[in-house]
């Protein structure tokens, strides 16, 4: 959906971001990691031209922003920012109703789309459409910040540190948000943050940059796996790897036929989940169901530790990674 084409910017003498190629898959989460002033929120605000590009390309299912007004072109893209933007003395239905009412909807079908948004986050119309900011918490404001970027349908959003002023417990609640909201959309996200574990968590594929380069762009996975040398090697440090790269593939990767005694695992859940179950119910194996209840057989800690076994964790030595799943 989006193609960046040796892009670059730079502020007099300063380069912010120097050279970047990327492309972005219709209907993926691609996060942008690194630390501050890497360039990863000017190459997103290159997407929508909040900052022109100093050189290169950027398209848009396949068509040069360049060639579209700013304000034409970000009428059509989402975009959500840190502390969610919502005008102080406007209720939740009036901010969420800011784009459509640009674009010249009519009262009845922007009615319609400021329930269903709020539907769709889990608030109830009549409870929050009349309220002010103030009168939410960090988390519904945050949620109705999302729901404002959608309100025109956009098929692109772009999120600058959306939940970096949430404390752990909503942050993590708007997280699960956005990957829900986000598969039942079918919307393309591209998303900065400066935490690895979020950008682990969230992305189909990540971005890490430093000093204005793009240093690696692959799925969370390789990324896990087989950081490139240098930066990225050092920002995957901090992260439990072994641990999040069972968190990135499913029990029904290593189900094995057979049965097992115990409370029993669902195929869809992550080999880490399985792990903490094998060790809380002290078991060398557990049945694995369906989400229907049908029997699929069983996982082992055998099986997992084979698994996990080597530094690439499971992953063949050589060739592309297997995308995260959801």
């Amino acid at each position: 959906m989006i193609e960046l084409e040796h892009v670059s910017r730079r502020f007099g003498d300063q380069i912010a971001v120097d050279d970047v190629s990327l492309s972005v898959e219709r209907g993926t989460i691609t996060v942008i990691v690194g630390t501050s002033g890497s360039g990863k929120s000017t190459t997103l605000r290159m997407i929508n031209r909040l900052i022109e590009p100093s050189a290169g390309t950027i398209l848009i299912d396949g068509k040069d922003t360049a060639a579209v007004s700013g304000e034409e072109l970000r009428r059509g893209i989402g975009y959500v920012i840190q502390g969610n933007g919502l005008f102080p003395h406007w209720t939740v239905a009036r901010n969420i109703a800011t784009v459509p009412t640009l674009l010249g909807w009519d009262s009845a079908r922007i009615a319609r789309r400021v329930d269903e948004l709020l539907t769709l986050f889990s608030m109830k119309p009549a409870d929050f459409r009349e309220k002010f900011p103030h009168q939410l918490s960090g988390g519904e404001q945050q949620r109705v910040g999302v729901a404002r970027a959608l309100a025109a349908e956009p098929g692109l959003l772009l999120m600058d540190e959306p939940f970096g002023a949430l404390d752990p417990i909503i942050r993590a609640k708007a997280q699960e948000d956005l990957l829900a909201v986000q598969q039942r959309l079918g919307i393309t996200v591209v998303l900065v943050t400066h935490d690895m574990e979020e950008a682990i968590h969230l992305g189909d594929r990540i971005a890490v940059m430093d000093k204005g380069k793009l240093l690696q762009y692959a799925t969370p996975t390789e990324i896990l796996a087989r950081p490139a040398p240098g930066f990225v090697a050092r920002l995957v440090d901090g992260v439990d790897r072994p641990f999040r790269l069972l968190s990135l593939a499913p029990v029904s990767q290593i189900v094995e036929p057979g049965t097992a005694e115990g409370p029993p695992i669902l195929e869809t859940a992550t080999l880490r989940d399985a792990l903490s179950e094998l060790l809380w119910q002290q078991r060398d194996a557990l049945p694995v169901t369906a989400s229907d209840g049908s029997a699929r057989g069983r996982i082992s800690l055998a099986a997992l530790i084979a698994h996990a076994g080597g530094p690439t964790g499971g992953l063949p030595a050589s060739g592309p990674a297997a995308s995260s799943p959801r």
